[in-house]
């Protein structure tokens, strides 16, 4: 395993020592044989910032376009602050918040990923599964198709 600080000149005694199997090198740096320290113990933000709940889950698809790529990432995405935290703009009448993080929103490859952010930041979470589409199968073909009983009205205007 090359590491990302090593410099050019000690990577190839670094694979040399590597292939012959005589590594005196760990397989996993020190640094990153133990959990990280949370974020909010060293981040200086308020509690009110780093107490926060978030939800983490997979955007739906954008009614207008009919691709399926676009929800294959997850989001985190921030609740927003319970104590009036939006106020009507008297100027447009817009909606208008002091709280940073209710723009915010973060993509993952992965729910795991998503997880790992979150707890390591400190934040509360809730997930929330998807839920698919269940495309019946369809033809033109049954349209015409006898069926015994009542015959079918066919709306044509």
């Amino acid at each position: 395993m090359l590491y990302k600080f090593a410099r050019p000149a000690a990577i190839g005694r670094l694979s040399r020592h590597l292939t012959t199997g005589k590594s005196t090198v760990p397989a996993v740096h020190p640094a990153h044989q133990q959990e990280p320290t949370a974020a909010e113990v060293v981040s200086g933000a308020p509690e009110s910032l780093t107490k926060r709940t978030v939800r983490i889950f997979r955007p739906s698809n954008n009614p207008m376009q009919s691709g399926k790529n676009a929800n294959l990432k997850w989001r985190v995405d921030f609740d927003g602050l319970e104590k009036g935290d939006r106020w009507s703009n008297p100027l447009m009448g817009w909606q208008s918040t002091a709280d940073a993080m209710s723009p915010v929103r973060l993509d993952f490859a992965t729910r795991e990923d998503a997880v790992h952010f979150v707890e390591k930041q400190g934040w509360g979470y809730f997930v929330q599964e998807p839920q698919f589409r269940r495309i019946r199968p369809k033809s033109y073909k049954n349209n015409f198709v006898y069926r015994p009983g009542k015959l079918p009205f066919i709306h044509t205007k």
